[in-house]
């Protein structure tokens, strides 16, 4: 018992032995606290960077930025809610959108409600828009920009409000609201040039442009894309052709001449299918065959993603119809070499993915096999092609004699409904059996009659028809010739300075119908040079 320590020196040992222990446990929370801190803060850093990168339009940049951030190291709602919010916004921006936009927004939304962050409340409504833009669903995207216009209000974000007014202009544009769509495209017009952005400005010009050829204003239209030009070299090169090429798409039927200059300015640039597609419909509308047909092969040439079927079509018909059998034998060599392209394309692009040895064979192989089957399914296409042509051209001169005589029978029964309405009330029962009779051939045998009687009603209403396909011109043309057979032979048997197209003998037609200049300049929805102009190719040869 003398040789034991006492208990009081015993305790004080256990107590000091705690102490210490408890102050390496608190350092060790410390330690952990200030990682996580440090965590923390490269996270909003990081997130920070990436709306920097945003606002200079660095959007693949951003993209990959926060791409690179993993997201099971985000440890808090506010850094996580600014994620969500770049991670949606920057796959737009990149042209390669999230998964699952919704979602992500909805926590966003929920989040800055919460603490009253209209800025980023109002980006994330902007974008909730712009995800139901991608589903077609206008009607809650309009909502969203709405609420999003709303938010902007509270803050001096000119980019904010700029990027919102272009998306209600563009939303009501698809809708066919032409009176918003044009009010909010000349906001956000007016702001791009506040903010003296000089890559937004000529996009604000483009959407204007629009909005006034849309609202059936064209030269007005044709002065916005005119402001274009001094800003050409800050458009992208990968939006400018495309821009450019949209504008002359735009304006092919209604003012061919500057269409033309800015499909001809977009191939400056890069060729598209569709650019060369549309200079051949004005060429063709010209009456320069040559051109029309020269401008086809060269749509043709061009490998982009746009289907060729159209122009194929039309390249064969023009030749079967001038004899030329070797320019089609020269089109399915042409074929031969676009599919010789893709396997070379094929190929190249499965030797760079390999990346072992076994790998590298099995995908040969199988690439071997789809090179066999693009093969045979070129040749089976080309053959099907041809005789599908055959066909077409046979059924087309068989339903045109039918559809011929359809239109002299309604245009006999109508001359025989004239001369019995002058005999009395003894012939209604006949006249009724002539009205069925007509009645009948229209919804039966000759339905596309009974379209083109409801454009032909749209004419007598004096609406405007500049958005009418050509196939709704032939519908309507068909219609009247059914109506006015002899009217019709007698506009198309008097030689004119220029081949009488579709356009220009709805033009006459209007003329027939006893239309005023101020009628037919509102219906035709073109300028008055452009109806001196079409007086002019309709005027009768001396």
């Amino acid at each position: 018992m003398g040789n034991q320590p006492p208990i009081s020196t015993s305790f004080s040992n256990f107590v000091a032995k705690m102490r210490m222990k408890m102050k390496q446990a608190s350092l060790i929370v410390v330690g952990f606290l200030m990682l996580l801190s440090c965590q923390t803060g490269s996270i909003s850093r990081k997130l920070t960077e990436v709306d920097s990168l945003v606002f200079k339009e660095e959007y693949d940049s951003a993209y990959q930025m926060i791409s690179s951030i993993d997201e099971t190291t985000i440890k808090n709602q506010e850094d996580q809610a600014h994620y969500n919010l770049l991670k949606v916004q920057t796959g737009y921006l990149a042209n390669k959108p999230a998964a699952s936009p919704d979602s992500l927004l909805d926590e966003v939304i929920d989040y800055y409600q919460k603490k009253g962050n209209a800025e980023k409340l109002a980006d994330a409504f902007y974008y909730k828009a712009i995800a139901n833009n991608y589903k077609k669903e206008f009607k809650s995207s309009i909502s969203f920009l709405k609420e999003a216009e709303l938010l902007s209000k509270q803050s001096n974000n000119l980019h904010q409000q700029y990027k919102i007014a272009e998306g209600i202009s563009f939303v009501n544009g698809m809708c066919a609201n032409y009176d918003l769509q044009l009010s909010y495209s000349k906001t956000a017009f007016e702001l791009a040039r506040k903010i003296n952005n000089k890559k937004w400005i000529p996009l604000a010009c483009y959407r204007m442009g629009i909005a006034y050829l849309d609202y059936g204003k064209e030269d007005s239209a044709i002065y916005y894309y005119d402001q274009i030009s001094p800003f050409i070299q800050y458009v992208s090169k990968k939006d400018l052709p495309i821009m450019l090429s949209s504008i002359g798409h735009l304006l092919k039927f209604s003012h061919p001449k500057d269409a033309k200059k800015y499909l001809l300015e977009s191939l400056k640039y890069k060729e598209f299918t569709a650019t060369y597609a549309d200079l051949a419909d004005i060429s063709y509308d010209e009456g320069n065959y040559e051109e029309d047909y020269q401008y086809l092969k060269k749509a043709l040439a061009v490998q982009d993603a746009t289907p060729k079927d159209n122009i194929i079509r039309n390249l064969i018909e023009y030749d079967l119809e001038r004899g030329k059998t070797d320019s089609i034998s020269d089109m399915v060599t042409q074929i031969f070499e676009i599919r010789d392209s893709i396997e070379d394309k094929l190929r190249n692009d499965t030797i760079k993915d390999l990346q072992t040895r076994f790998d590298h064979e099995t995908a040969m192989h199988a690439k071997d096999q789809a090179i066999i089957r693009w093969q045979w399914g070129i040749m089976i296409l080309t053959l099907a092609l041809l005789a599908g042509i055959g066909l077409y051209l046979r059924r087309r001169y068989l339903n045109k004699i039918k559809l011929q005589g359809y239109q002299m029978q309604i245009n006999d029964c109508l001359n025989q409904i004239d001369a019995l309405k002058t005999t009395g009330s003894d012939a209604q029962k006949k006249i009724e059996e002539l009205n069925q009779q007509i009645c009948d051939i229209m919804d039966n045998r000759a339905p596309g009659l009974n379209k083109g009687r409801v454009l032909y009603d749209d004419i007598v209403a004096n609406r405007d028809i500049s958005h009418w396909s050509k196939e709704d011109e032939t519908l309507f043309l068909e219609y009247y010739t059914a109506t006015n057979y002899r009217n019709m032979q007698q506009l198309k048997a008097i030689p004119r300075e220029d081949k009488l197209t579709n356009h220009r003998l709805i033009f006459l037609i209007l003329q027939e119908m006893g239309k005023s200049e101020l009628d037919i300049l509102r219906i035709l929805s073109i300028s008055k040079e452009t109806l001196r102009t079409l007086r002019h190719r309709t005027k009768p040869k001396e």
